[in-house]
C-alpha cells in the first residue's frame, strides 16, 4: 500500500462514527504494522471436513504383505491414502519418534500434477500458489510434530514453488533450523528447443527440528577412502596445501605434489 493510500485511509478512520478513540487508534496501528513473510488464502480441503467427524484408522491388507524368512528382515509399512489422513493417524503413534522424513510433493507445474479438492489446478489459476501453500502448510505442520529431537526433513521441489517453499519452511521449522538447499542434476542433456534456458536441476530443501541436535553431521571417512590418497614424500602438510586448486578425482590427487 502506497503512502497516499494509507494517509487517505487514516483520515477516513478518524471520521468513523461508532468507534471510540482507542478503537480508531487500534485500526490505524494495523495500517502501520509491517510484516515479512508469506500471505495466502487458507481454504479448507474436503479431507479436513472429513477429519472433523472421522478418525483415520490404518487397516492392514494382508494379501499385499511381502513376507521374508530372514531373521534380520526389516519391518516396513506402506500407507495408501490421503497424506493428511495418514499423517494424522501417525501423529497418535509416532509423534516425536521419526528421525528422517522425505517428502516429494506435487511441483505445481500446472500440468495436472496438483489436485486441490479433487480438481486439477491449472497454470492460469490466479490462486495456484495460494492453494499449494495451503495444502503444504497443513502437512508440514503435522510432519514437524513427528520429528524426533535429532530429526531432519528433506523436501524435493523445482523452480515452480522453490521460493515459496523456502519461506514456508522458514515459518514452520524456523529459519534458524535451515540446513541446506541441495541442487541435484536430473537431466544430463540440454533441450535445444527450449525458448530461454534448458533447466537440468531440481532442489531438495533440508531442515532440522533442532539444528544443534540434527543427525546430519557428515559421514566419517572410511579406511578405504583414506587409502586412496598417498603422500610419498612424507610432506607434513599432507597431499594438499592451501594453494592447491584441484578438486578432481582421487586418482589425480596422487600426482599433485
Amino acid at each position: 500500500m502506497n503512502r497516499e493510500r494509507k494517509t487517505a485511509l487514516i483520515a477516513k478512520i478518524k471520521q468513523l462514527e461508532g468507534l471510540d478513540d482507542a478503537d480508531k487508534a487500534a485500526l490505524i496501528e494495523l495500517l502501520h504494522t509491517k510484516t515479512y513473510g508469506l500471505v495466502w488464502e487458507n481454504k479448507e480441503e474436503d479431507v479436513e471436513e472429513k477429519l472433523r467427524t472421522e478418525l483415520p484408522v490404518l487397516v492392514e491388507v494382508k494379501d499385499k504383505a511381502i513376507v521374508s524368512n530372514a531373521a534380520d528382515a526389516p519391518n516396513h509399512i506402506v500407507i495408501e491414502g490421503d497424506n493428511l489422513e495418514a499423517l494424522t493417524a501417525l501423529s497418535y503413534t509416532h509423534a516425536g519418534k521419526i528421525d528422517v522424513i522425505y517428502i516429494d510433493p506435487p511441483y505445481n507445474t500446472g500440468k495436472k500434477d496438483f489436485k486441490y479438492n479433487d480438481k486439477f489446478v491449472e497454470t492460469d489459476n490466479e490462486y495456484r500458489h495460494s492453494k499449494w501453500l495451503s495444502v503444504m502448510y497443513k502437512r508440514l505442520k503435522i510432519a514437524k510434530q513427528q520429528l524426533s529431537d535429532t530429526g531432519v526433513v528433506f523436501i524435493s521441489i523445482d523452480d515452480n514453488e522453490q521460493a515459496q517453499l523456502k519461506l514456508l519452511c522458514d515459518e514452520v521449522f524456523g529459519r534458524e533450523n535451515f540446513l541446506a538447499q541441495v541442487v541435484w542434476e536430473r537431466a544430463y542433456a540440454p533441450i535445444n528447443l527450449m525458448k530461454h534456458f534448458s533447466t537440468s536441476h531440481d532442489y531438495i530443501l533440508c531442515y532440522a527440528l533442532n539444528i544443534d541436535n540434527a543427525a546430519c553431521r557428515g559421514i566419517m571417512r572410511s579406511e578405504e577412502a583414506n587409502n586412496r590418497y598417498t603422500n610419498p614424500d612424507n610432506d607434513p602438510r599432507g597431499v594438499w596445501q592451501s594453494s592447491d586448486i584441484s578438486v578432481g578425482p582421487a586418482i589425480a590427487a596422487k600426482y599433485i605434489q
